[in-house]
């Protein structure tokens, strides 16, 4: 299974907009079937959001990733961004 957590940056007066496109997509992402967790967290920093997601397999992750629904997230949140996102992919054991 993979792990896979993104860390976005956002000014704190565009975090909650950021905070609401990416809840208004979280269910559909949910709904992928190779998806197991899919959750947002705001940094304690104030100043950005940390996504955990397991995924199945690396695949179902780049299809997530090629799908309409993570193309609709990036064109609300790329102008939000004040950095780029950090992702960071890990195998970890399902059992």
């Amino acid at each position: 299974m993979k792990l896979i957590t993104v860390e976005a940056s956002f000014s704190a007066s565009d975090l909650d907009a950021a905070m609401v496109l990416f809840e208004a997509q979280a269910d559909q992402v949910r709904a992928m079937s190779a998806c197991k967790h899919y959750a947002l967290y705001r940094k304690p920093s104030g100043d950005g959001i940390a996504i955990l997601q397991h995924w199945e397999t690396a695949a179902a992750f780049d299809a997530y990733r090629a799908s309409d629904t993570f193309a609709t997230l990036g064109q609300g949140l790329r102008p939000l961004m004040s950095a780029a996102p950090v992702t960071i992919v890990a195998e970890v054991d399902s059992k």
